[in-house]
């Protein structure tokens, strides 16, 4: 029997057929499949890192990896895998396609030196048995404008128009600055994705609502929304549908939350990802005007796990041990070590160690646990209530806790 498996090819695209991945991509999610659309994307497609599966010319799997590095808290940025476009033609499905193709995108981010992997789940329990784990939380929003009221307003004139140059030439380092800078979790911006987002803003895109409104706080923060033009009998009931918006500091973000609470002929402000611990509840007077629900948090999967979990500055200092079992290269055991000055060192402890007693084993996991409590934005504590992780010794669920807290949680305010 014909085994799928082998249908798999294990790196590249040939020389133009960008388009037809990216075509069949679009018909797994069920998004437009024009060249019209697609052909934006053609820039940001690395052949080398992109991987399909085929039935005689036509590719039914699809798999990419957009090159990035990762913010940690306190730390330089790690090499990242960001892992985008997976999936499997309808017609395809149940044949080890999916799993041929992730093993592979895996191994060779990990030979390629990637420190951590991260994606967005369209269907989330799919991957949890390849290691990743929620490592962001994020919620989405919609405010009722009529009812709010700034508690401390800050001047309007702050906000200007942004023309498409302007964002191309100073959002970058904003984003830097304001979100990358200050949290772990988000993904680099390279100028050719920057250039992909804001160079074209094509109808298909836009559901309905108007062309793409760009904003800024000059140098300082930057935000960018459609307006969704609605009456309800005769009076005006639009929506600002806020993309992205972005800050260095709390005026700069105050100001433009303001702007985009204040577009005429709307009632509503519906934002998608954004960070749990934000700043906007605060800076109203009536917080129920805000309704919060869950968005597609960022999932990890540590590839090495020592160097992930020493690029990061830790709280609190301390020592755990903690065997991690990972589906698809076995089980470790590592022994992170933080100093007072919140720099760690980590190591894989040999069995020969823990059995002579030289490290005890203080936690156990899966890599799906510990990619997720990584950058702080995940409690050891509910991982243990949930029964995701066992702690051997007492009081190191406690101290793990304490030595990966953060100021300000992780968050990508895009998708990829």
């Amino acid at each position: 029997m014909h085994d799928e498996r082998d249908t798999v090819r294990p790196s590249g695209l040939g020389d133009g057929e960008e388009l037809a991945f990216l075509r069949a991509m679009s018909g797994q999610f069920h998004e437009d499949e024009s060249d019209a659309e697609l052909e934006r994307y053609v820039p940001v497609v690395e052949r080398d890192r992109t991987i399909v599966a085929r039935d005689g010319e036509r590719i039914v799997g699809t798999y990419a990896v957009r090159t990035a590095t990762l913010s940690v808290p306190g730390g330089a940025p790690v090499a990242c895998a960001g892992v985008t476009a997976v999936g499997v033609a309808q017609t395809h499905r149940r044949r080890g396609l999916l799993r041929a193709m992730m093993e592979q995108g895996l191994a060779d981010a990990r030979e390629r030196g990637d420190v951590v992997a991260a994606l967005y789940a369209s269907e989330a329990s799919i991957y949890g048995r390849f290691g990743f784990g929620v490592s962001a939380r994020q919620l989405r929003y919609r405010l009722d404008r009529a009812g709010v009221r700034f508690r401390d307003p800050v001047e309007v004139g702050l906000v200007e128009p942004a023309t498409v140059e302007q964002a191309l030439a100073t959002w970058p380092a904003i984003l830097e600055a304001g979100v990358r800078a200050q949290r772990g979790g988000c993904l680099d911006m390279p100028a050719a994705h920057w250039q992909v987002w804001l160079g074209s803003d094509p109808s298909a895109a836009r559901d309905g609502a108007s062309a793409r409104r760009l904003v800024h706080v000059p140098g300082r923060g930057y935000a960018a929304y459609r307006v969704k033009g609605r009456y309800t009998d005769v009076l005006p009931d639009g929506e600002v549908v806020l993309l992205q918006l972005v800050a260095a500091d709390a005026e700069a973000e105050q100001a433009l939350w303001q702007h985009v609470t204040d577009v005429d002929l709307t009632a509503t402000v519906s934002s998608w990802l954004r960070p749990p611990d934000d700043a906007l509840p605060w800076m109203i007077t009536d917080p129920m005007r805000l309704r919060a629900g869950e968005a597609p948090p960022l999932y990890t999967r540590l590839l090495d796990v020592p160097a992930a979990l020493a690029a990061r500055t830790y709280r609190a200092p301390g020592a755990v041990t903690v065997r991690v079992h990972d589906r698809l290269v076995g089980s470790h055991t590592y022994r992170l070590e933080v100093a007072s000055d919140g720099r760690a060192d980590c190591a894989e402890v040999t069995d020969a160690d823990t059995a002579g007693g030289h490290h005890t084993v203080d936690l156990e996991c899966s890599l799906e646990s510990l990619s997720s409590v990584w950058l702080g934005g995940v409690r050891v504590c509910e991982l243990r209530a949930a029964r995701r992780l066992v702690e051997h010794t007492d009081g190191a669920v406690a101290r793990l806790d304490a030595m990966v807290a953060v100021d300000r949680l992780p968050w990508t305010p895009f998708e990829f």
